[in-house]
Formats: C-alpha cells, structure tokens, sequence
C-alpha cells in the first residue's frame, strides 16, 4: 500500500450503467493508494446522483458537452485549473473515446493512465465491460483482490425507504423500460414487450407471495399506465425514486427482473439475484456483471442472429422474434429456480 493522502481522477462520463460497471476499479485503487484516497469522478449530470451517499467519491465534475474542448468548456476547465493547484497521483481515463484527451493532457497529475496515452480496445463479443475497465487498471497496477474488483455502489439507509415506500414483506424488482423504451424502431428492439411483463406479474401473483414494485425513471411514466389498473400486491414507484433510493430497494429484493438498462446494472451490483433479458443485445458484455456475491441469470432465446445491436443486422430486421417469442413462463421459470 502507498502512503495515504493521496489524490485520484476517474473519467468515466457514460450513462447509468456505464458508470455503475466503472466502479469496479474503486476497491484495487484504495488497496494501493490506503482508506485516506481522495477520489474525484467526472460524470454525466444526474448520473453523479450514483455517488450521493458514496463516502469515497469526494468530488464529482458533471460535464453535460463531452465534445466540447476545454477552451470552451468551463468544467473541464474547471478540472484542469483545479489540478493545478493540486495534483492528481493518478488520471485514470476509462474512455477509449478521444473526447477527454485534453483534461488528461492538461491537467497536472504524477501518472496518467488510459488515453491519449494508453489505447486499450475492448472485445464486445468476449468481454464483459467491467473486465475492460480493469485491463486498462491493469497497466498500472494488478495485484489487487480480485474478488472486490467489481461494481461498488452505496444507497440510501433501508428505514428511510420503509418510511417512504409500501416495502412490505418480501417483495420482487421489476424494471419494464431502458432508455429506449417506446421507440419504434430497431433502437427499440432491447425493449420486452408489455404483454409479457404483464404475463409475468399475473405469473409472480399467482405463483408466488411475493409482492411486485415496478421501477424506472420520471421520463418513463407514461408507459407504465398500460399497467393499471394495479393488481393487489403490485406497486408503481416509476419516477418516485432516486438513484441511492432504487440501489436499496434492490438490496433488499428476492430477484431483480430487468432488461439491458441501467437498472439492470445497479441490480448486479447490489442485488443477491438478478434476470437479465437479452434478445439483440450482447450478455457476454451489458449483462450485470457477475461475480460469487450475486447469481444472474440470462433470459434469452440465443437465436442465431443475436445478439445483432449496433449492426445492419437488427437495423434490417421487421419483427425482433428474439423478444416478441421470448415468453413470461420462460422468465418466470428462471424465477422458480431461484428457489426464492
């Protein structure tokens, strides 16, 4: 371990699941730097609410224009004058993107780690996300426990959420929607469609004693009025909860239930048991990371064309079969296995 008081910048401005997969490197740093490490985070605005209870992250850069550069960009102006004064022991950029290039080149720091300096390409195909971030860790430093290097996140304390939320019994997370919910287009092929999440709740209810809260964010109400009238034991917290409230309710689930999102993400890091469904997108990559602490499972058809996302496959495709055909008793029995 190096002597404490020391100072570190993670560039990693992504989107929620993004952010939450580039934690893993949070544990192996304090290891090499001590308990006393300073961490500094440059995030997406509202993507930095991911850190409100995290005592780790002292200071988070919300940088809203990545693309603009830092003549022209005030918080990234911000980091580099900052850094000045005092410097980074480490820069470590977890984008493969040039659009940070510059704070790393012009902001004061005893190692720089990642680019414009360090072009490490990830493999979609065979790797997941969280295993990229550490390859790039790796140059620097390897000999961490690898058992904690993994996505790491704080929520708020459980009694605030049973004094806010109907959290009564045990009780099952199901995330109906991902940022391209409602889309018509290929961009929506990630999406399953509402009849079946529909089938799956009156499979839940019937199946189970379990009771079902319904999450996603306040840009996405308007598609879970397709599920009221809400049967005994369903709750619809959409749009009610913030980032540190959605991480708890998901520790203290029986299962998480999502599709690739950034819900599903939070869920792998903090939930003991996680459904990820894939039909078009990659599990082997955006799938929550899993590790000897959490039990995912994938729901998926594994037809011969997926996953096809990001490619003149999915863009060519009429009917995404790979979540129209996937079925709720597919998913609800992977939820029986669990042995809840």
């Amino acid at each position: 371990m190096i002597k404490q008081n020391k100072k570190v910048l993670i560039i990693r401005c992504g989107l929620l699941g993004d952010t939450v997969d580039a934690t893993s490197v949070i544990q192996p740093l304090i290891e090499l730097y001590g308990p006393d490490l300073k961490i500094h985070w440059v995030s997406k605005p509202g993507i930095s609410d991911l850190f409100k209870y995290d005592n780790r992250i002292k200071k988070v850069y919300e940088l809203k224009h990545t693309k603009l550069p830092f003549i022209f960009n005030i918080p990234k102006l911000n980091i580099i004058i900052d850094s000045l004064f005092e410097p980074y022991d480490l820069i470590l950029n977890l984008e493969i993107g040039s659009k940070f290039n510059d704070i790393v080149k012009f902001s004061r720091a005893r190692n720089k780690l990642g680019m414009p300096y360090d072009y490490i390409k990830d493999d979609i195909f065979k790797e997941h996300r969280v295993d990229h971030q550490l390859r790039i860790l790796n140059k620097y430093f390897k000999k961490y426990n690898k058992d904690f290097a993994k996505p790491s996140i704080v929520g708020i304390n459980i009694e605030d959420i049973i004094k806010k939320f109907p959290i009564y019994g045990d009780y099952i997370v199901m995330c109906p929607t991902n940022s391209h919910v409602g889309n018509l287009n290929h961009r929506g092929y990630r999406s399953w469609p509402e009849d079946n999440w529909k089938g799956l709740i009156d499979s839940v209810l019937s199946e189970t004693e379990f009771s079902i809260m319904l999450v996603g964010n306040k840009n996405e109400k308007k598609f879970f009025n397709s599920f009221y009238p809400l049967k005994k034991r369903v709750y619809d917290l959409s749009g009610k909860t913030t980032i540190p409230e959605l991480i708890t309710i998901m520790k203290n689930s029986k299962c998480v239930v999502a599709t690739d999102s950034g819900s599903v993400h939070i869920a792998g890091a903090v939930a003991k048991n996680i459904i990820s469904i894939h039909g078009p997108t990659n599990s082997y990559q955006s799938a929550p990371y899993s590790t000897k602490y959490n039990n995912v499972k994938i729901a998926s058809l594994n037809l011969k064309c997926s996953p096809c996302y990001d490619t003149e496959v999915i863009k060519n495709c009429k009917k995404n079969i790979c979540m129209q055909d996937l079925s709720s008793e597919m998913v609800m029995s992977l939820i029986t296995d669990l042995s809840l």
